[in-house]
């Protein structure tokens, strides 16, 4: 039942590079279930497993979960979290780096789907703290079965895919029973100072909010499934993203398309306030309108629209000090590296990126007014540009087919998965 059930999820979802999925494995009952599953299924490959390096015996436990999940015939690799042991905020801190560190696996593989073994009791838990937190409507909608980058930048390049959503724990403890598998139990999962214990521990108390959480959910999903379609087509009436990543909007719509295109042309995952984003909206409707920031983007009234850019000050810092230049400069390798959230990037380590802002004095060698027609001098400050030694050898979002590197925008690619448009 189970495998047919795989079968049927997956089943949609061709490996674009030939290299399968990647399944997130710790060795607890959910994902072992779900890696044996799959074991006939040629198009899984990897395990991945993260030690989080919180506990004396975090380290054993990673490598008896890679032991079996060799044994189940997968290519398993550790990724270990590097850390200071933060004192606060640690799951949080902790599924950011989980999700960086496989994000990072994935791409070095050139793997597009990472599987996980989230459950229907995972999906309760989270619509449960989700409401205790007062989220607004789409977050109180739950977590989708497929999602592209679902944490930016850290799934950049990666589609989650969480297959077992409608399959309860307890059914996947009974299939284990039934194969013979042993698994093992995260001790954190008796500790109610998290709040997913918490949770977890109110809904085994009262089983009837478990399926009236449930419930609510899918009709939120189907919800927030109608406004992506509505916004998608908002999208193609009035949004075209050039190989820069950046974005020209012919005119304001709709707040929430609006989040969509701050969050794709910046490079950044983190929630936006929809206050903010109403403001933002109203001011651009004013005559008065010339140019705004926020979260890390920057909209400007242009060639009868609106131009939506990186923040330039969030790469180059503010002349009075409060704002430090990020540290955006390092050399490429082989594999894809994701640059400020909006590049993907690769090439011969002898080549480094920067931002354009950091060799602008240079770069004015360059015909920029050719290379960027109509792009206004300000924006490109944020634009990346690639040094081989001393000497620039390219600027921009586009590749130089001289050149031994390739670079391309995401803000693109983010747009069309995010409102499932067509590639273009």
């Amino acid at each position: 039942m189970l495998k047919a059930h795989l079968q049927n999820k997956l089943s949609g979802l061709p490996a674009q590079n030939g290299n399968g999925y990647a399944v997130a494995f710790s060795g607890g009952g959910d994902s072992l279930a779900l890696l044996h599953a799959l074991g006939d299924d040629p198009r899984a490959k990897f395990a991945f497993i993260v030690d989080h390096n919180l506990r004396p015996s975090a380290r054993v436990e990673a490598e008896q979960a890679k032991t079996q999940a060799q044994d189940l015939g997968y290519q398993a690799q550790i990724l270990t979290w590097q850390h200071n042991h933060p004192k606060s905020g640690v799951q949080e801190k902790a599924r950011l780096a989980r999700y960086d560190l496989l994000g990072q696996a994935c791409r070095e593989h050139g793997i597009d789907y990472l599987l996980t073994g989230h459950t229907q009791d995972d999906q309760a838990e989270t619509l449960l703290m989700r409401y205790e937190r007062k989220t607004e409507w789409r977050g109180a909608a739950g977590m989708a079965e497929r999602s592209y980058g679902a944490l930016w930048p850290q799934l950049a390049l990666v589609s989650l895919v969480r297959p077992l959503l409608g399959i309860s724990r307890a059914a996947l403890r009974g299939y284990n029973r039934e194969q013979q598998l042993l698994w093992s139990e995260d001790p954190s999962n008796q500790n109610r100072g998290f709040a997913r214990i918490r949770a977890r521990d109110y809904l085994a108390e009262n089983p009837q909010m478990r399926t009236h959480l449930l419930e609510a959910g899918q009709a939120l999903r189907l919800a927030r499934d109608e406004e992506v379609q509505y916004l998608r087509e908002l999208a193609q009436e009035s949004v075209s993203v050039s190989v820069h990543g950046l974005i020209h909007l012919s005119a304001p719509s709709a707040p929430e398309l609006t989040r969509y295109l701050l969050q794709a042309v910046s490079g950044q995952g983190r929630p936006i306030d929809k206050l903010k984003i109403r403001r933002l909206h109203e001011n651009m409707r004013r005559p008065e309108f010339k140019s705004a920031t926020l979260a890390g983007a920057m909209v400007m009234r242009y060639s009868g629209g609106y131009l939506l850019t990186r923040d330039p000050v969030a790469i180059s810092g503010r002349s009075d000090g409060n704002l430090s230049p990020r540290a955006l400069s390092w050399p490429l390798t082989r594999g894809p590296q994701i640059w400020d959230g909006r590049f993907s990037l690769s090439g011969p380590s002898d080549i480094s990126v920067t931002s354009l802002h950091s060799v602008w004095e240079q770069a004015q060698s360059f015909e920029l007014g050719a290379l960027f027609e109509g792009i206004p001098k300000t924006v490109l400050h944020s634009l990346p540009a690639f040094l081989q030694g001393d000497e620039i050898i390219g600027l921009g979002g586009q590749s130089d087919k001289a050149a031994d590197y390739s670079v391309a925008n995401l803000a693109q690619e983010r747009l069309q998965a995010s409102l499932k448009m067509a590639p273009t």
